[in-house]
């Protein structure tokens, strides 16, 4: 009981920190029967990259299938812009650490790559036993992903943060939600288009606005 109560506190030290060290708070649409929602917000460039904060909800009957390389960036009258892969987009950072941990909560499940949910790791370290091992390294995990994201420049690519942050491609069943960091070229981007396809293959298009991150 000391040792769970010492673990707990570590947790609450860990969550605080993060708290401040933190990425931008991505609101995740609720599913909505018959429409596919999503939401981004753009953070500050790192390096000659510029990360895109993205949410993905899916309120179809039918699963959908992301693929983060079918996410394009808008400018204004210049097309589309496909996005960096992770490791590419670390090696054009310049040395920078990957954006800190996005925060939000979990609608369905989060099959993308939902970071820095520390409260929900001390919630579910409250149960004990194995609970407690895997909410443990959840939340510590969360912690030192978000201040290695806030500490600037590093010697080397961090190939691994950017690819752990990213949104990754998955399959949506209906009301589940995905997340994760979209990275272009340095720029401004003003709306995401987001393509989805179903089993049969059929498109499905939705475009939303950029928010700035606050």
């Amino acid at each position: 009981m000391a040792a769970r109560r010492s673990l707990l506190g570590l947790l609450a030290f860990c969550a605080a920190c993060a708290a401040r060290a933190s990425g931008p708070a991505v609101s995740i649409p609720e599913a909505q029967p018959g429409r596919v929602r999503a939401t981004a917000v753009a953070v500050a460039s790192t390096g000659s990259v510029q990360p895109i904060a993205v949410a993905v909800t899916n309120g179809e009957a039918e699963l959908l299938h992301l693929d983060a390389r079918q996410v394009y960036g808008h400018t204004d009258g210049e097309g589309r812009t496909a996005p960096l892969p992770p490791a590419e987009a670390a090696g054009l950072a310049a040395g920078h650490r990957a954006p800190a941990a996005v925060r939000g909560g979990v609608v369905g499940a989060a099959t993308g790559g939902l970071l820095g949910a520390v409260g929900g790791a001390i919630a579910g370290a409250i149960q004990g036993g194995i609970g407690l091992a895997v909410a443990a390294g959840s939340a510590v995990g969360a912690f030192f992903g978000a201040v290695t994201g806030a500490l600037g420049a590093g010697t080397t690519p961090d190939v691994a943060g950017f690819e752990n942050r990213a949104l990754h491609d998955t399959g949506l069943a209906p009301g589940f939600s995905a997340t994760g960091y979209v990275y272009y070229p340095r720029g401004v981007y003003r709306s995401l288009e987001i393509l989805l396809t179903n089993d049969p293959g059929e498109v499905q298009r939705v475009e939303i606005p950029i928010e700035p991150a606050p």
